[in-house]
C-alpha cells in the first residue's frame, strides 16, 4: 500500500507535516482525522507516518462487481477495516444502483469494529475519518461548501472503548488536521495534535466535541467551515 501511495503521489502531491512528535514510536494509536480529499488524505498520511497504519474505509461507492472484488481483496491484504454508509446506500437505492443493501450495513459494521479493535490490541495505528465523507470526491458527498466539516460520528469512540476493554489500558486518541493548496503539485498540510484519552471526558459527547474542535483548529477552519 505504501508503494502504491508513493506512485500515486508522485508529481501530484507534496506533504508538509507538523506535530509528528505526538505519534508514539510504538503501541496502539487511534488517529481521528479530517476528511477533505477522497484520495489525497490517505496519500498524505502515507507520506507522514513512518509506522504502518490501517485506515477504516468505505465501500458503498462501488458500482461494479469487479471493483468490489478488487477493493475487498486489497483491503483484506492491508487489513483495512471496511464500512458501509447507510445514507449513501439509501441514495443508491433511489437510483436503482449499487451492489449492497441496508441489510449489509450492520454486518460490515460489526466486522470493521472487530478488526479495528484487534489491530489496536496488537499495538498498531488505526486511522478513522469520523465525518464519513470528504469535501472532494469523485462519488457522492453531502458536503456543499469548500471547507465544510460534518459532525463527527461516534464510531471511533466505540472502537476506543472496546479496544481499551481488551487491552486493559488507555489508548491515545490523536486529532489530525488537513488542508490543501491546489496546484502542480497540490500541497497537503498535515497537522498532528496532542493525544487525548477517552476516560478524561464525562461522556462520549464531550470527547467527540473536543476532537471536532481540535481537528478543525488543526485544519485551519472553524466548525462552521470558515477559514480561521
Amino acid at each position: 500500500m505504501r508503494l502504491i501511495a508513493r506512485g500515486l503521489a508522485a508529481g501530484r502531491l507534496r506533504t508538509e507535516v507538523s506535530g509528528f512528535e505526538h505519534v508514539p514510536a510504538e503501541g496502539p494509536v487511534l488517529i481521528v482525522a479530517r476528511h477533505y480529499h477522497h484520495l489525497y488524505d490517505g496519500l498524505a498520511l502515507f507520506a507522514a507516518l513512518r509506522r504502518p497504519f490501517h485506515i477504516v474505509v468505505t465501500l458503498d461507492w462501488a458500482k461494479r462487481q469487479r471493483t468490489k472484488y478488487f477493493m475487498e481483496t486489497i483491503t483484506q491484504i492491508a487489513r483495512w477495516p471496511v464500512l458501509l454508509r447507510g445514507d449513501a446506500l439509501a441514495l443508491e437505492a433511489k437510483n436503482n444502483a449499487g451492489l449492497f443493501s441496508q441489510k449489509d450495513v450492520p454486518r460490515y459494521q460489526r466486522k470493521a469494529l472487530r478488526q479495528a479493535v484487534e489491530l489496536l490490541v496488537e499495538g498498531r495505528i488505526v486511522v478513522v475519518f469520523p465525518e464519513g465523507y470528504p469535501n472532494i470526491d469523485s462519488h457522492y458527498t453531502p458536503k456543499t461548501k469548500p471547507n465544510e466539516i460534518l459532525p463527527f460520528k461516534p464510531g471511533f469512540v466505540n472502537i476506543a472503548a472496546s479496544a481499551e476493554k481488551r487491552f486493559e489500558r488507555e489508548i491515545p486518541i490523536i486529532p489530525a488536521g488537513l488542508r490543501y493548496t491546489p496546484g502542480a503539485p497540490w500541497i497537503a498540510y498535515l497537522n498532528i495534535g496532542e493525544p487525548t484519552y477517552r476516560k478524561r471526558f464525562n461522556d462520549a459527547r464531550d470527547l467527540i466535541s473536543h476532537l471536532e474542535t481540535s481537528v478543525c483548529q488543526l485544519s485551519g477552519v472553524s466548525t462552521s467551515g470558515e477559514i480561521s
